[in-house]
């Protein structure tokens, strides 16, 4: 016969068992890479692509400079080499000279432009490495301390289960029934104890015939409220 105290016991697995499988699913959630260590990286390589593009920008702008700067030394050379002579042709050079050491000063102000964008560039891309790193770091000392707690919950869970199978011999069956619907209707808590004739799961008072049928044992007795299944100590 099924006595209040076994179904008792078997609540206490139960409920450990809950809380365990409860708290492993919750360390299964929390284990692999979270959204602020993704996104720690997607900050990352956003500037390396913009320090990407500005390298490339870089490069033109320098070979725009130097290209410029031949040019006008190209056009030096004749004004100033002795070969035209022709006040037309030296006009005409001067002027293309002019132009010339206009458009390299721009492209020079261009490139230095660049350059400081660059460094720029440089130090939100070494901002955004160290952040990266720091929530790295955190992000494995975590996960370590969550695969520490599952090694710690598998064999717990394991061990509670086992202990689960070596009670249930003790649960009848119409018993085992009435228990399963009282833990889905009271969050797992099926039986209630009872101090001073009272239910301790809806603090109603007891017939004091009930108690002392409670406490006789022979039997499980239900609470006339909540319908819980009572334990007199």
């Amino acid at each position: 016969m099924t006595t209040a105290p076994d179904v008792l016991a078997l609540q206490e697995t139960d409920l450990a068992l809950d809380k365990a499988r409860a708290r492993l699913r919750d360390v299964e959630a929390q284990t692999g890479e979270g959204e602020e260590l993704i996104a720690a990286r997607e900050v990352v390589a956003e500037r390396q692509e913009v320090l990407k593009q500005l390298r490339s920008q870089l490069h033109d702008a320098e070979w725009s400079v130097e290209d410029a700067r031949g040019k006008a030394g190209g056009v030096e050379q004749k004004l100033y080499g002795g070969t035209i002579r022709n006040p037309k042709e030296l006009s005409d050079l001067n002027d293309d000279l002019s132009s010339l050491k206009t458009q390299v000063a721009k492209r020079e102000d261009s490139l230095l432009g660049l350059l400081v964008e660059m460094e720029e560039a440089e130090k939100q891309l070494e901002s955004a490495r160290s952040a990266l790193a720091e929530t790295d770091a955190v992000w494995q000392r975590e996960q370590a301390s969550l695969l520490g707690e599952k090694a710690r919950l598998e064999p717990e869970i394991a061990a509670l289960e086992t202990r689960r199978e070596n009670q249930l011999p003790a649960v009848d069956a119409e018993s085992m029934r009435l228990y399963q619907l009282l833990r889905e209707r009271h969050r797992g808590q099926a039986v209630a104890g009872v101090e001073r004739g009272m239910c301790q799961g809806c603090r109603i008072a007891l017939p004091m015939s009930l108690v002392q049928k409670a406490r006789s044992g022979g039997g499980l007795v239900q609470c006339v409220s909540c319908e819980r299944i009572l334990l007199v100590t």
